[in-house]
């Protein structure tokens, strides 16, 4: 999504902690082809503004995610066979 020039060319950085009280509602505006998503807690809301495209690569983002840490528990838990002299 580009930004459109009425939009000011400042930014600001959110962080937010995802713990499991935490709520995600999601509001369908079709006729736009987009979503919003709201990651809401106790301390606030973030909203995320997502059109298709965007909704579905953030998608993939978390799903790979998901496989790369998958991977790295699964690596770091291998029981590793070590090859040597017989004793």
């Amino acid at each position: 999504m580009s930004r459109p020039d009425w939009l000011p060319s400042s930014t600001v950085t959110v962080d937010i902690y995802v713990y499991e009280s935490t709520t995600f509602p999601v509001h369908l505006y079709p006729g736009e082809d987009r979503a919003t998503v709201d990651l809401t807690g106790s301390g606030g809301t973030v909203t995320l503004f997502l059109p298709r495209a965007d909704l579905t690569r953030l998608r993939e983002v978390l799903a790979q995610a998901e496989r790369d840490l998958t991977e790295q528990h699964q690596n770091r838990n291998r029981v590793r066979e070590i090859s040597g002299p017989a004793a």
